[in-house]
């Protein structure tokens, strides 16, 4: 084999090679499909949300601050359902937090062979859909309010339920790993200073993971 040869060998692509760069154009192109997918829902639904307004003719402070919605009679006043979820989402979030902390201490600081129990549950119930949660909530928690308080069943209190139990695993997995991310010689400086457990956890641990508990 002479120099032409060799060199010729050397710097031809390889059977890696080719397959790399193989994986690298489908990465791109799925990558590509998917921006492709996602822009056409976003005009999809702009195009029908902003026909409300500019093709149909709806005021867009009657549909932000009216409180009639009876598209029949051509009333559409969105603000009870705008302030209904800012209402759901706000009390089942304050709700879920102190239990997703105690969770999360309880796994990470008072018994962590619990937490051989508890995490592989929690991540099974961050799994489930939320259309999995809704139509639960549709089936069980709607016809119990309706028998223990009257009415629908179809209100604020049924909505923080099920956000309640469906956002709970997601808390508390995020706040997990927050607490577990404390660097290990925080709660060692804490005691060795003569703190107790508790006030290690609550002026050290929980402090050090504030921003972790926020984002979760």
């Amino acid at each position: 084999m002479n120099q032409e040869e060799l060199s010729k060998k050397l710097l031809s692509p390889s059977k890696n090679s080719r397959l790399e760069k193989f994986g690298k154009g489908l990465t791109f192109a799925c990558l590509f499909l998917i921006v492709i997918i996602v822009a056409m829902i976003l005009i999809f639904v702009a195009q029908k949300g902003l026909s409300t307004f500019f093709v149909n003719g709806v005021n867009i402070f009657d549909f932000l601050f009216g409180q009639t919605w009876n598209p029949s009679g051509k009333q559409f006043g969105a603000l009870p359902m705008i302030l209904g979820s800012f209402i759901v989402t706000i009390l089942s979030a304050l709700i879920a937090t102190p239990f997703a902390i105690g969770a999360a201490v309880f796994m990470t600081e008072v018994s962590p062979k619990g937490a051989k129990i508890l995490q592989p549950a929690i991540e099974l119930l961050v799994g489930i859909p939320s259309v999995v949660y809704g139509f639960i909530g549709l089936q069980v928690v709607v016809p119990f309010v309706r028998s223990v308080f009257g009415g629908t069943g179809f209100g604020i209190l049924s909505g923080i339920f099920v956000l309640f139990v469906m956002i709970l695993p997601t808390v508390t997995f995020m706040t997990t790993d927050s607490l577990r991310a404390v660097p290990r010689h925080y709660r060692e400086a804490s005691l060795a200073m003569g703190a107790t457990r508790w006030q290690t956890l609550w002026r050290v641990t929980l402090k050090a993971a504030r921003s972790g508990i926020f984002t979760a």
